[in-house]
């Protein structure tokens, strides 16, 4: 195992995962390959088994989240809730475990309220935007209006071999939209009960925000994730302030040597100063499995904590997965940011890497929901209210401009919407906008003939910038929000 430093500029595009063969790191992008890649996408050539965004050229010409009209997107009752299954599918039982939290919904969204099972839910293989055109008036994609039935809250039921990820990618970029996929009906029905027990008890609301983040110094993703995002999160830098400023809200540090497996299971215990925190963020690596690894559907993403010694040899002491969260873990009310690679699922084949002949490399059975975040929706003591992770690859690397500063603006926006009990699925419009931002300036680059071959580091941040935007999901309910204490009085700081 090597424990030499790795510095910066050693590796430039780096990724959040960790292959459990090798105990290396996931192959860094080839700027060639991103290139010729992002050049195929252009002109849209490229394997339809990796498509997951519309081409570079026909991204919607609207904000993210625009929803037209006189409407309120923070209340339900304005802009409405809706549950979306795979077509003509038996969805009595799921609906059944359900109950609490469908009850609740149709109480607030009144008649903005719906259902879209059988013929009106989403047929195998189809787009978001043939699935909408086939509802209500047929709304386009490009704006949200709930007179057209179909509301702006939208919780998709179902795996993702039945409605593909590149479905909710494209529908959130103006939707609201969020996933649960259990293999039991008993954790939808905790969920549920989870969600509906915060949202109508007098629970006080809680207080602290945690940020755990590892890092290692042989490592350059983990480095520059704590260096650039977790310490300006928790300290504050000259240039800007903590992530919970003025919000009378408590920020707990766990980082570098203190991220350990240990010290992440007395965090969900709710066993740290400041208790379980309303707002969870992590940032380290995530396991990678091959395709015929059995414990790859179990333990895919599964969080790597600073036990890891260095390169070349990983084991199960290391990371932290579903089969790690505490049978007393204490987690109703929180929402957890998971920034690894796979911390949310994966997809069938991998959007960076090609075999040597360009045809998509195949990295799964099939597409799959990571296991740990759903053990933590769903826990036999009240689960997490939402998990925002991520499908596929993430990038540290994505947090850094084109000059090599910090670019932190658009997470720390969606962390501090979030800590202000703003709904999640709402709170997330700053990743959608980085996605289409990040499009437009590729699309821009890449069609310029004196540009395009000089520029490759450009064009390999822009390409990592986009999809590392689009691939984060939200897997809950994105209407959930944290509790807050009412605006006229002060919340008690730990």
């Amino acid at each position: 195992m090597s424990n030499t430093p790795v510095s910066y500029t050693d590796i430039e595009v780096v990724a959040n995962g960790v292959d459990a063969d090798t105990g290396h790191p996931l192959p860094a992008i080839s700027r060639e390959a991103v290139i010729a890649a992002a050049k195929s996408d252009l002109v849209g050539n490229i394997d339809p088994a990796k498509r997951k965004a519309p081409p570079l050229g026909s991204m919607p010409g609207v904000a993210p989240k625009a929803v037209v009209g006189d409407f309120e997107p923070d209340e339900l009752s304005s802009v409405g809730w809706g549950i979306v299954f795979p077509a003509n599918k038996d969805t009595a039982a799921i609906c059944q475990a359900l109950a609490p939290l469908l009850e609740r919904r149709k109480v607030e969204a009144g008649d903005r309220y719906f259902v879209f099972d059988g013929d009106l839910g989403v047929r195998q293989g189809e787009t978001a935007a043939a699935w909408l055109s086939r509802q209500g008036r047929g709304p386009s994609l490009e704006a949200v209006d709930p007179d057209n039935k179909v509301p702006f809250y939208l919780l998709i039921v179902a795996d993702p071999t039945e409605v593909s990820m590149e479905f909710q990618y494209l529908l959130d970029m103006f939707w609201a939209v969020g996933r649960l996929h259990f293999d039991e009906l008993e954790p939808y029905a905790r969920y549920a009960q989870s969600v509906v027990g915060v949202e109508t008890t007098d629970s006080p609301a809680v207080q602290t925000a945690a940020i755990f983040a590892t890092e290692h110094p042989f490592d350059a993703a983990t480095a520059l994730f704590t260096r650039d995002v977790a310490k300006p999160f928790c300290f504050g830098t000259p240039e800007a302030s903590n992530l919970v400023s003025h919000l009378n809200i408590s920020i707990d540090p766990i980082l570098g040597k203190s991220a350990t497996k240990a010290a992440f299971g007395e965090l969900l215990r709710g066993n740290r100063p400041c208790g379980t925190p309303s707002v969870l963020l992590s940032g380290t690596h995530g396991m990678a499995f091959s395709q015929s690894d059995s414990r790859l559907a179990d333990a895919n993403g599964a969080l790597i904590c600073q036990d890891w010694e260095g390169y070349g040899q990983i084991s199960q002491d290391h990371w932290f997965s579903a089969a790690d969260v505490p049978s007393d873990a204490r987690l109703r009310g929180m929402i957890y940011v998971l920034f690894a690679c796979y911390g949310g699922g994966w997809s069938e084949f991998d959007t960076f890497r090609d075999n040597p002949d360009n045809t998509a490399k195949k990295i799964a059975p099939r597409p799959g929901i990571a296991k740990l975040p759903l053990a933590l929706l769903s826990h036999p003591n009240g689960g997490a209210l939402a998990v925002l992770a991520h499908i596929d690859r993430a990038w540290s690397y994505s947090f850094r401009t084109g000059s090599n500063n910090p670019q932190t603006a658009g997470l720390r926006d969606v962390l501090r919407r979030l800590l202000k009990g703003e709904r999640i699925g709402l709170a997330t419009d700053q990743f959608n906008l980085r996605w289409a931002a990040a499009a437009v300036q590729l699309s821009d680059a890449l069609r310029d003939p004196n540009a395009a071959e000089t520029r490759t580091a450009e064009l390999a941040r822009l390409w990592v910038q986009r999809d590392d935007a689009r691939n984060y999901i939200v897997l809950g309910d994105p209407a959930v929000r944290i509790k807050r204490p009412p605006p006229d009085t002060k919340g008690e700081r730990v």
